[in-house]
Protein backbone atom coordinates (compact mmCIF):
# COMPACT_ATOMS: atom_id res chain seq x y z
CA UNK A 1 0.00 0.00 0.00
CA UNK A 2 2.85 2.35 0.85
CA UNK A 3 4.49 1.78 -2.54
CA UNK A 4 1.19 2.59 -4.26
CA UNK A 5 0.90 5.86 -2.32
CA UNK A 6 4.48 6.75 -3.16
CA UNK A 7 3.83 6.04 -6.84
CA UNK A 8 0.74 8.25 -6.72
CA UNK A 9 2.78 11.03 -5.07
CA UNK A 10 5.46 10.77 -7.77
CA UNK A 11 2.79 10.82 -10.49
CA UNK A 12 1.13 13.90 -9.01
CA UNK A 13 4.48 15.68 -8.73
CA UNK A 14 5.32 14.87 -12.34
CA UNK A 15 1.88 15.96 -13.53
CA UNK A 16 2.12 19.33 -11.76
CA UNK A 17 5.59 19.94 -13.21
CA UNK A 18 4.41 19.01 -16.69
CA UNK A 19 1.30 21.17 -16.36
CA UNK A 20 3.38 24.17 -15.27
CA UNK A 21 5.59 23.75 -18.34
CA UNK A 22 2.62 23.43 -20.66
CA UNK A 23 0.86 26.49 -19.21
CA UNK A 24 4.11 28.44 -19.46
CA UNK A 25 4.45 27.45 -23.14
CA UNK A 26 0.86 28.44 -23.87
CA UNK A 27 1.37 31.81 -22.20
CA UNK A 28 4.55 32.40 -24.20
CA UNK A 29 2.76 31.49 -27.45
CA UNK A 30 -0.11 33.84 -26.66
CA UNK A 31 2.32 36.57 -25.65
CA UNK A 32 4.21 36.15 -28.92
CA UNK A 33 1.01 36.30 -30.93
CA UNK A 34 -0.27 39.38 -29.11
CA UNK A 35 3.13 41.05 -29.50
CA UNK A 36 3.20 40.39 -33.24
CA UNK A 37 -0.35 41.71 -33.62
CA UNK A 38 0.57 44.85 -31.66
CA UNK A 39 3.61 45.42 -33.89
CA UNK A 40 1.39 45.08 -36.98
CA UNK A 41 -1.03 47.64 -35.59
CA UNK A 42 1.82 50.05 -34.96
CA UNK A 43 3.07 49.52 -38.49
CA UNK A 44 6.21 47.63 -37.64
CA UNK A 45 7.19 44.83 -39.96
CA UNK A 46 8.45 41.48 -38.78
CA UNK A 47 11.94 42.42 -39.95
CA UNK A 48 11.94 45.44 -37.62
CA UNK A 49 10.79 43.38 -34.65
CA UNK A 50 13.40 42.34 -32.15
CA UNK A 51 14.28 38.66 -32.33
CA UNK A 52 14.22 38.16 -28.58
CA UNK A 53 12.11 40.20 -26.22
CA UNK A 54 13.26 40.31 -22.61
CA UNK A 55 10.56 42.40 -21.04
CA UNK A 56 10.19 42.51 -17.25
CA UNK A 57 6.77 40.87 -17.62
CA UNK A 58 8.27 37.84 -19.39
CA UNK A 59 10.99 37.57 -16.74
CA UNK A 60 8.35 37.76 -14.02
CA UNK A 61 6.31 35.02 -15.72
CA UNK A 62 9.37 32.82 -15.93
CA UNK A 63 10.08 33.43 -12.27
CA UNK A 64 6.50 32.53 -11.33
CA UNK A 65 6.75 29.21 -13.15
CA UNK A 66 10.16 28.52 -11.62
CA UNK A 67 8.70 29.20 -8.17
CA UNK A 68 5.78 26.87 -8.93
CA UNK A 69 8.17 24.12 -9.98
CA UNK A 70 10.31 24.73 -6.90
CA UNK A 71 7.31 24.51 -4.57
CA UNK A 72 6.18 21.35 -6.33
CA UNK A 73 9.66 19.86 -5.91
CA UNK A 74 9.75 20.77 -2.20
CA UNK A 75 6.32 19.22 -1.60
CA UNK A 76 7.48 16.10 -3.44
CA UNK A 77 10.62 15.87 -1.33
CA UNK A 78 8.54 16.31 1.82
CA UNK A 79 6.27 13.47 0.68
CA UNK A 80 9.29 11.28 0.01
CA UNK A 81 10.62 12.04 3.50
CA UNK A 82 7.25 11.10 5.04
CA UNK A 83 7.22 7.79 3.14
CA UNK A 84 10.78 7.05 4.28
CA UNK A 85 9.83 7.75 7.90
CA UNK A 86 6.82 5.44 7.62
CA UNK A 87 8.93 2.75 5.95
CA UNK A 88 11.62 3.02 8.66
CA UNK A 89 9.00 2.82 11.42
CA UNK A 90 7.51 -0.32 9.85
CA UNK A 91 10.95 -1.90 9.60
CA UNK A 92 11.70 -1.08 13.26
CA UNK A 93 8.39 -2.57 14.35
CA UNK A 94 9.16 -5.76 12.42
CA UNK A 95 12.59 -6.02 14.04
CA UNK A 96 11.16 -5.28 17.50
CA UNK A 97 8.57 -8.03 17.02
CA UNK A 98 11.29 -10.57 16.18
CA UNK A 99 13.52 -9.52 19.10
CA UNK A 100 10.77 -9.27 21.78
CA UNK A 101 11.43 -12.17 24.27
CA UNK A 102 7.74 -12.34 25.19
CA UNK A 103 6.89 -13.19 21.57
CA UNK A 104 9.29 -16.18 21.45
CA UNK A 105 7.50 -18.32 24.04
Amino acid sequence: MLKLLETLKDSAESTVDSAASRVENVHRLISGYVGSQARKLRGRSRADAPTKVDSPAQNADSTIYDVLRGVNREIGEFGTDVFEIIDDARARRAVDKDVDPDKRD
